[in-house]
């Protein structure tokens, strides 16, 4: 039988490095059709045009993001390399990566540009800033609708913190889901900054 200390501590790597489900998505998993729906939707999709999404950020400024075949092409950040950081307040193994990724930001100004998309429902900017100022975040947080088009456009966000990581180029290069360790994320940077 285990002892209460290792289950305490059992439970405490779990919540530290596992992630927090979205009860929306759990939500809207339950009400979408079949399979051979969402393959004709897909479908439409690539079809489509390459998209756009602005996100607002909680200091009011406005991102710009248009689809490429490959990935993502970030305005103002080309030649970046950009990691999204799909997170909510309540969920404790987000609040545990940010001191990473602050450090993150800080090591490779200039080369990584980490932005914040905040998974949370009317919030108003003013509470997520405290939350930031709280946190000591360096990099800027999307809050707006278009952070859950941006995750829908990205094929859904399950679990919390999902990062999507994405080259110089804007190509699609790596996600994680749950929280790692920095050495990786900071493994994948020097991969991603020597890709040719």
């Amino acid at each position: 039988m285990l002892s209460k200390i290792a289950i305490v501590s059992l439970l405490g790597f779990l919540l530290l490095f596992g992630g927090c489900e979205r009860k929306k998505e759990q939500q809207q998993n339950e009400t979408r059709s079949s399979v051979s729906q969402k393959s004709a939707q897909s479908e439409a999709k690539e079809k489509e045009a390459p998209s756009t999404i602005t996100l607002h950020t909680t200091n009011g400024e406005e991102i710009l993001l248009t689809a490429t075949p490959k990935g993502i092409i970030f305005k103002g950040y080309e030649g970046k390399i950009v990691i999204l950081d799909f997170f909510a307040t309540w969920c404790p193994p987000c609040r545990a990566e940010i001191p990473h990724l602050n450090d993150i930001q800080n090591a490779y100004k200039g080369k990584v540009q980490i932005i914040g998309i905040l998974m949370e429902e009317n919030k108003d900017d003013l509470e997520i800033q405290q939350f930031e100022e709280n946190m000591g975040i360096n990099y800027p947080v999307a809050n707006s609708p278009a952070n859950f088009a941006l995750a829908d456009a990205l094929g859904g966000i399950r679990s919390l913190p999902t990062m999507v990581m994405y080259d110089k180029n804007g190509d699609y290069f790596t996600h994680y889901v749950g929280a790692v360790p920095q050495e990786m994320i900071e493994a994948d940077i020097q991969r991603a900054l020597t890709k040719k």
